[in-house]
C-alpha cells in the first residue's frame, strides 16, 4: 500500500478498535451485572465470575464487529472531510476511485477478523462457557445448598435436605414443576450425590427409601411409585449437568457443515443448523456493503460550511436497512430453495448493487457521466 493508503486504513483502524472496544464493555457491564448472582446466590469466586463473564466477550464483539467497522468509516471519512484532507487529496488527483482501495481493504481485514470470530473462536468460547457453567451448577448442588432451607435451583425446582451426615443428606424434598402439564415430587430417608468417573460432569443423587409421586395436569390423583433405591440425574434438576447436548448455535462450525452436508439431523434440527451456518458466513460479509455506502455518502470531498448531518444519517439508514434485510432472510426465509447459498451471498450481492447504483449516477465510486460527455465533445468544439 501507498503512504496515503497507509495513513486512511490505519485511521479506520484505530477509530473502529477503539468503537468495539467501547461497545464491547458497554455490553459486559451489562452481562455482568446479569450475572453477578454467580457471586452474590451461588457461593462463586471473583476469578470464576470474570471467567464466565469474559467468555462470552467474542459472541459479543462478533456480534458489534460490523458495527465498529462501520463507525470506524463514518467518522475517519467524515474527519477526512471536515478537516479538508479529501479535499486536499482531490487537488492532488486522487479520484473517488482511487479512495475505494485502502477502504476495501479495511472492509477485507474487518470480514476476516469477524468471520475469525464467528466460525471459530465463539463456538469454542461458548462450548466452554457451559462447560463451566455446569460445573457452577454442580457445585452450587452438591456444596453451596444449605440444610433446612428450600433452595431454588432454578424457578419451579425446589431442593431441601434436614441435614448433613457425613457425606449423606438426610430428609430430602425435591420438586419440579417446570413442566406446566407435569409435576414430579422426589422424597427420600437419605442420599448421596455421587459421579460417574467415565463421563465428564455427570453427577447422579441415590436416593434411599422414598417415593416418587407424579401429578398431572390431566387428572386429579397422584401416582405414586415407591423405591428402595432411586438414581436421579441431576441434570434432571439444572440443565447443564450430565452430558451436555448442544444447540446448533453452541456447535463447532465443522460439525454444522458435516452434519448439514451428511444429513444426519432430523429436518427439524438441519433447518436450525442451515440458519446458523447461514448468520455464521454471511456476518462477516456485511463489511462491503457498509464500507461502499459510507464512500457513497461521505467519499467526496466539499467544503467545511456544508452540512454532513444528513449524509451520516442516511449511511447509518442503508446499512442498517442492509442488515435488517439480511437477517429477515435469515430467520423467515428457511423454506425458500437454495437458503444457504442465498442467505451468504445476499451481502455480497447488496454490495454489487450499491456499487451500479453509485457508478450509473457518477456521485462516488464511478466516473461521472457528464464529465465522460464534456471528455467527447470538448476536442469537437476546440475543432469547431
Amino acid at each position: 500500500m501507498s503512504l496515503i493508503d497507509r495513513y486512511i486504513a490505519r485511521q479506520i483502524a484505530g477509530t473502529s478498535f477503539w468503537a468495539l472496544l467501547a461497545l464491547a464493555g458497554v455490553i459486559w457491564v451489562s452481562q455482568a451485572l446479569h450475572d453477578i448472582d454467580l457471586m452474590t446466590t451461588q457461593g462463586q469466586s471473583l476469578i470464576k465470575f470474570f471467567a464466565v463473564t469474559i467468555l462470552t466477550l467474542p459472541a459479543m464483539a462478533s456480534i458489534i464487529a460490523p458495527v465498529a467497522f462501520l463507525i470506524g468509516l463514518i467518522v475517519t471519512l467524515n474527519r477526512l472531510n471536515q478537516e479538508s484532507e479529501l479535499a486536499v487529496l482531490s487537488s492532488a488527483g486522487l479520484s473517488p476511485t482511487r479512495l475505494l482501495k485502502p477502504l476495501l481493504i479495511m472492509g477485507l481485514i474487518a470480514a476476516l477478523l469477524t468471520g475469525f470470530l464467528t466460525l471459530l473462536i465463539v463456538p469454542n468460547s461458548i462450548q466452554t462457557w457451559r462447560t463451566t457453567i455446569t460445573q457452577i451448577r454442580s457445585d452450587f448442588l452438591t456444596k453451596i445448598v444449605k440444610a433446612g432451607r428450600f433452595n431454588e435451583l432454578e424457578p419451579k425446582v425446589v431442593f431441601h435436605y434436614r441435614e448433613r451426615a457425613g457425606d449423606a443428606l438426610l430428609g430430602i424434598f425435591i420438586q419440579d414443576s417446570r413442566d406446566p402439564d407435569l409435576t414430579l415430587v422426589y422424597v427420600a430417608e437419605r442420599g448421596r450425590i455421587v459421579s460417574n468417573a467415565n463421563v465428564t460432569n455427570s453427577n447422579y443423587l441415590v436416593l434411599e427409601n422414598g417415593s416418587v409421586q407424579r401429578e398431572t395436569s390431566r387428572s386429579r390423583d397422584a401416582s405414586i411409585v415407591a423405591f428402595q433405591r432411586y438414581a436421579l440425574d441431576l441434570s434432571q434438576l439444572a440443565p447443564g449437568n450430565g452430558d451436555i447436548i448442544y444447540s446448533a448455535h453452541e456447535r463447532l462450525t465443522l460439525d454444522l457443515i458435516y452434519s448439514y452436508l451428511g444429513g444426519r439431523e432430523t429436518s427439524a434440527e438441519l433447518v436450525r443448523i442451515a440458519a446458523e451456518l447461514a448468520d455464521r458466513f454471511a456476518t462477516p460479509l456485511y463489511a462491503f456493503p457498509f464500507t461502499l455506502v459510507c464512500l457513497f455518502f461521505l467519499g467526496r470531498a466539499r467544503t467545511t460550511r456544508s452540512s454532513t448531518a444528513y449524509k451520516v444519517v442516511m449511511t447509518i439508514l442503508i446499512c442498517a436497512l442492509v442488515r435488517i434485510a439480511g437477517f429477515i432472510l435469515v430467520v423467515n426465509g428457511k423454506t425458500m430453495a437454495h437458503y444457504l447459498e442465498v442467505s451468504v451471498l445476499f451481502p455480497v450481492l447488496a454490495a454489487l448493487f450499491i456499487f451500479l447504483v453509485d457508478l450509473v449516477s457518477g456521485r462516488r465510486i464511478g466516473p461521472s457521466k457528464w464529465s465522460w460527455i464534456q471528455s467527447r465533445l470538448a476536442p469537437r468544439i476546440r475543432r469547431a
